[in-house]
């Protein structure tokens, strides 16, 4: 938020929350810079092999990230003890019927 005080002095006050969320988004957008760079290496005369591992390694990281979440999808339905049947409910006249 933006505040002004007298003599034209602008003070930026933000909660904690906030900060981290520019940390974020600047972090984020340096890696963006970064790893475009690093994609278009041969065209920047870069070496290519700079390439290869920007096209790899992404594509490494997303397949074992669905494959440990398949993983942990499996083992938490193989350990999960199956849900107890539900009982017909009776009604409160059929319970008087049965007492009388």
């Amino acid at each position: 938020m933006l505040q002004r005080k007298q003599n034209t002095e602008v003070v930026i006050s933000m909660n904690r929350d906030q900060l981290y969320g520019g940390a974020i988004f600047v972090i984020s957008l340096v890696i963006v810079v970064g790893y475009v760079i690093i994609f278009f290496a041969p065209a920047l005369s870069l070496p290519a092999w700079w390439h290869e591992w920007a096209v790899g390694l992404p594509v490494l990281f997303f397949v074992l990230a669905v494959l440990i979440i398949s993983m942990w999808i499996g083992w938490t339905m193989m350990t999960t003890p199956p849900p107890v049947p539900l009982e017909p409910e009776t009604s409160t006249e059929a319970k008087a019927e049965e007492g009388s």
